[in-house]
């Protein structure tokens, strides 16, 4: 009898602590004893700083098992890009609060490279003993030869590269054209400060191809091309004309650029308001050869051989109605005025021996305002007037050019 007692008591105490160790071990299960929840920091998206928005080819995520909140695996992201040159690409943005978790390499940071597999990890800034990671895969998707896009995308020249300037400069105009290959595919414009220094600017330059290359004229052969890189200082200064071209993976294609440089006013005059004959009075027909004289400060020659204004406007007259007498007004030089060279103001009136107005009779002013208009004509390389059919060619870079006109006239009352 007290055998089957106690053979009965050894069974009750042993199932008790069979069902007491049972139910500790299910409590380490459901509860790891984290209070993170990294349901927040999966990464739904993966945005590359090097590649436009939406552009990929390929995008497919594999996202961890979470248990509670915690990771127990790795999750996998794969992107496929179009074919490009960048041979570095970085994380632009992540969606989670960065005052929750942070993520290695950190966002902008270059570390990704193409077919080579990079773990990224996230750690909760409230318990760093937990992460989460990504095994990420970036592939770029080769491209025939034949179908490479060939082209430059921007065009600039920024301070940091350039000391003489005091801002970044980008392209004024980049123009497509369709012209034999080897010649030209398209014309670049760019506008620099007065005073840059023509001969020493170092452009930076986005392009699609596999290669870019130089030359300090728009003929040449592929040998005398040199290989650019953004580092490289150039001389743009006339007669130069920097020509890039670009290739293809197998130099089966190219695609040239001719770059023009110049600055936005290149006509100065000495002075900006000039008054006629000496301040003595003006009347009928008369020729003032040199009125005043400009210079250019732009890098390419000026060769028309005479600049008339493209408008002159009164803006003061002894009389009631507003008669223009000026036969011509025009900006001329007896040769190519080159950079730094100077040509003169040349003014022609065609005035009555006297004004009748209003007003008690004497000397008065006669005034206008004489615009001129300018464009860089890149046939010839030249400074040229506005012509009336206008060239599609020609780059329309300049601002117009104003100067004041003064001539005392002689006035009878009415």
């Amino acid at each position: 009898m007290y055998t089957r007692f106690f053979l009965i008591l050894v069974f009750i105490i042993t199932n008790s602590v069979y069902i007491s160790c049972s139910s500790s071990d299910d409590s380490i299960v459901d509860d790891p004893g984290s209070s993170v929840n990294f349901e927040n920091a999966l990464l739904k998206t993966f945005p590359l700083s090097e590649v436009d928005p939406g552009s990929e080819e390929r995008f497919s995520t594999e996202q961890p098992t979470l248990v509670n909140g915690v990771p127990q695996n790795k999750g996998k992201i794969t992107i496929q890009i179009s074919y490009t040159e960048v041979s570095k690409f970085s994380l632009k943005q992540v969606e989670f609060n960065s005052s929750d978790f942070s993520i290695s390499p950190e966002v902008g940071e270059p570390s990704i490279i193409p077919n080579q597999i990079i773990t990224y990890t996230i750690t909760s800034t409230k318990d760093s003993s937990i992460s989460l990671q990504y095994d990420v895969l970036v592939t770029i998707k080769e491209v025939n030869p034949g179908d490479e896009m060939l082209g430059i995308t921007s065009f600039r020249f920024l301070k940091d590269n350039n000391s003489t300037l005091d801002k970044d400069i980008n392209s004024f105009e980049i123009r497509e054209e369709n012209t034999v290959p080897h010649i030209r595919n398209a014309r670049i414009a760019i506008v620099v400060p007065p005073g840059t220094d023509f001969s020493n600017l170092t452009p930076t330059i986005n392009f699609k191809g596999s290669s870019l290359t130089y030359h300090t004229d728009t003929d040449g052969n592929d040998s005398d091309f040199k290989e650019f890189t953004n580092e490289t200082s150039l001389d743009f200064k006339y007669p130069n004309i920097i020509t890039f071209r670009i290739y293809n993976s197998n130099k089966s294609k190219s695609y040239t650029v001719p770059i023009y440089v110049d600055v936005k006013n290149p006509i100065v005059f000495d002075e900006s308001r000039v008054t006629l004959n000496n301040g003595n009075t003006v009347s009928r027909d008369n020729l003032f050869d040199n009125v005043v004289e400009f210079t250019n400060q732009g890098n390419y020659p000026i060769t028309a051989s005479r600049i008339n204004a493209s408008e002159i406007k009164i803006t003061e007259t002894p009389e009631v109605n507003s008669v223009n007498y000026y036969r011509n007004i025009s900006l001329r030089s007896g040769k190519i005025i080159h950079a730094g060279k100077k040509g003169r103001l040349v003014v022609q009136t065609n005035f009555p021996a006297n004004f009748v107005g209003p007003g008690f009779p004497g000397i008065k002013e006669y005034i206008v305002n004489a615009k001129f208009e300018t464009v860089l004509n890149v046939t010839n390389e030249e400074i040229d007037l506005l012509p009336f059919s206008i060239r599609s060619t020609d780059f329309h870079i300049y601002d117009p050019v104003d100067i004041e006109i003064i001539a005392k006239v002689f006035v009878f009352e009415t």
